[in-house]
């Protein structure tokens, strides 16, 4: 193939996105996850400090998107895919502990 085919094929291949887009929704997601992890965390002691009890509602789904974030990535980026795939496995195993506590099946 030729240089100008190739580039010719990236440009179509890459119509109408944005690079710099895709990064700030990336960050944004990252900050959002740490922020439902520090709102989660607040609720969990509030709870706690009133005597209402313990709720880990909030973290099994905080545990659910950072799963399906990292195993979605670890589908699609090659870089790094055994990592993003070890933290995918990680926050399933978590998920799957919070949602079993929750209706006290262990």
């Amino acid at each position: 193939m030729k240089k100008e085919d190739i580039l010719e094929m990236s440009r179509k291949e890459n119509k109408n996105k944005d690079i710099y887009e895709i990064e700030v929704e990336n960050k944004g997601c990252r900050i959002a996850s740490i922020s439902m992890l520090i709102l989660a965390t607040f609720y969990y002691c509030y709870e706690i400090y009133k005597g209402i009890g313990e709720n880990i509602t909030l973290y099994s789904l905080i545990t659910i998107y950072c799963s399906v974030m990292y195993g979605y990535k670890g589908f699609k980026v090659e870089k790094n895919r055994f990592l993003n795939m070890f933290c995918s496995i990680i926050w399933t195993i978590l998920t799957i502990l919070l949602v079993l506590e929750y209706f006290k099946v262990i």
